[in-house]
């Protein structure tokens, strides 16, 4: 079994060495090259937004602010090694010795592929650079503060306990300076176990999700001061002349907030999200043995409490981004939200001593469970194989070829507009290949990103290819690759420019020249 979870678990790290940088990630390394590493932070908080811890990983945590455009591959397998680090660590501390150390890894290696299963978009949480370092870094944080806590409360020694709130206050402001998704799921967190505490007048555990409530307060008012804060609203929250209550109150959108709620939760992957606690019954007595001290809900709260949560951070969304959906990278979150919240809720509802009982429908109904979870699980498995052994290499040299074009155009004529051919003969898989690309029209936000890191004018694929975007192997066939075009003079009729196309990769390269008597100067 273990050898089976390694082999699930080995195509998204080996994927990572195939990573390309994508849309915002060049933007950020472009800042950061003309502005330095504080005057960037500064930059950022002025014009961009106020996400402060955000900001300081999207540029100085950035490989490509140095250069080392290769170097995304490492950030990240970080990022993921980070996630399997935090389910390792939180699975160990909160158990104790109810799970020996392989029982350890497979529990660590199986909630991961179960949440890379049931997340829409595993390109956004596992190699998306900008979407890491804002939200996914962050929502690891969801788990990992409330095992300080109990790291803390279960400390013997003073410092040790001192220690542990440190680095508990330290997380929550640095999810206060991240993503406000997480900040809203950490707050409310943060009320519930508030609302607990008190109910029971348990008035020191009261204190400390209040101190932390306020530690996170205080981290979301830093954010909201920016200058920027107001450009992360939807333009039609702009439109209105009032108050951010006021705002917030002309976004209220039941309809919409119902119709995401159901494409987010109304689908088998995460109705199969129930039964994942049902994997876990025969350490039930241990388990419930092994809980924290007061660490005993009904299960309805709990549920209620979980669900909630959902809505905030849905209504949220409805804030941001007027889509008719919750956009795949914030949807991860909330499905994370909801894989550990309900595997905490149940642990929370598990009777003191559970029943020893007739097991055998239990034992059925968990059987069932496995099958159905390792159908949907293999998936996304089989998909990031093939994308490893086949889709993979192609499009990685592919892009590759792109950004050697680029820097020897920047070198020798750095005012240019450069035309790519499209990508050819890849099939995206939706790992790590998602058919996004540059767009087929100069000057969009995304292709000067790409073209101001590289230092041309902007940049574009062929819009007179079939499926200029993301041309794969469903409209060209390997057995008819397109011919390569002879160098000959073209000119660009937006542009009114001359040019000519690279005769080794079919890349026009538009010169800023009017007449034709310059063109041999520019090829020089």
């Amino acid at each position: 079994m273990s050898l089976l979870l390694l082999l699930a678990l080995l195509p998204f790290l080996l994927l990572c060495f195939y990573n390309q940088p994508y849309l915002d990630d060049y933007i950020f390394a472009v800042v950061f090259r003309e502005h330095g590493v504080w005057d960037t932070q500064a930059f950022m908080y002025q014009y961009w937004n106020g996400r402060y811890i955000a900001s300081f990983l999207l540029t100085v945590c950035n490989p490509l602010s140095y250069g080392w455009q290769s170097g995304i591959w490492l950030a990240n397998l970080t990022i993921i090694s980070l996630t399997l680090a935090a389910l390792w660590g939180s699975i160990r501390s909160l158990t104790g010795r109810v799970f020996t150390t392989w029982q350890v890894f497979m529990l660590t290696v199986g909630l991961f592929l179960v949440f890379v299963a049931v997340i829409p978009d595993i390109q956004s949480a596992l190699y998306w650079f900008s979407s890491q370092a804002t939200h996914h870094i962050a929502s690891l944080l969801l788990l990992v503060i409330p095992v300080l806590v109990v790291r803390a409360h279960r400390a013997t020694y003073a410092t040790t306990r001192r220690l542990w709130w440190a680095a508990a206050a330290g997380a929550t402001l640095f999810v206060g300076g991240s993503s406000e998704l997480v900040v809203t799921l950490l707050g409310w967190l943060f009320i519930v176990a508030g609302a607990v505490s008190l109910k029971r007048r348990e008035h020191r555990n009261l204190r400390v999700w209040l101190g932390l409530l306020l530690l996170l307060t205080i981290a979301v008012l830093i954010d909201s001061m920016a200058p920027s804060y107001m450009n992360r609203l939807n333009q039609n929250s702009n439109d209105v002349a009032a108050s951010l209550p006021a705002k917030f109150l002309a976004f209220w959108n039941p309809a919409w907030l119902m119709k995401a709620l159901q494409l987010l939760l109304w689908q088998p992957t995460t109705l199969l999200l129930l039964v994942v606690p049902l994997l876990l019954q025969p350490w039930a007595t241990r388990l419930a043995k092994a809980r924290p001290a007061g660490f005993r809900l009904p299960l309805g709260y709990s549920a209620v409490a979980l669900l909630a949560g959902v809505f905030w951070g849905a209504f949220l969304m409805q804030i941001e981004i007027a889509t008719q959906y919750i956009v795949a990278r914030c949807a991860n979150v909330l499905l994370w939200w909801m894989l550990l919240g309900w595997l905490a809720a149940c642990w929370a509802a598990l009777p003191a001593s559970p029943t020893t009982g007739n097991t055998t429908p239990l034992q059925t109904i968990r059987h069932i469970s496995l099958l159905l979870l390792c159908v949907v699980v293999a998936a996304p498995i089989w998909r990031a194989w093939r994308e490893l052994l086949v889709e993979a290499p192609t499009w990685s040299q592919q892009m590759e070829q792109r950004y050697t074009a680029l820097r020897r155009i920047a070198h020798q004529a750095p005012h240019t507009n450069v035309e790519f051919p499209p990508i050819r003969h890849v099939v995206p898989r939706y790992v790590l290949i998602r058919g996004y690309d540059i767009l087929p029209v100069y000057n969009t936000p995304y292709n000067r990103y790409m073209s101001s890191y590289f230092g041309v004018d902007s940049v574009r694929v062929d819009p007179t290819e079939p499926n200029a975007a993301f041309l794969s192997s469903m409209f060209r066939q390997f057995t008819n690759p397109p011919s390569r075009p002879r160098p000959r003079s073209v000119s660009d009729p937006d542009l009114g420019l001359y040019g000519w196309v690279d005769n080794s990769l079919g890349i026009n390269h538009w010169c800023p020249v009017h007449n034709k008597a310059k063109l041999r100067a520019c090829r020089r």
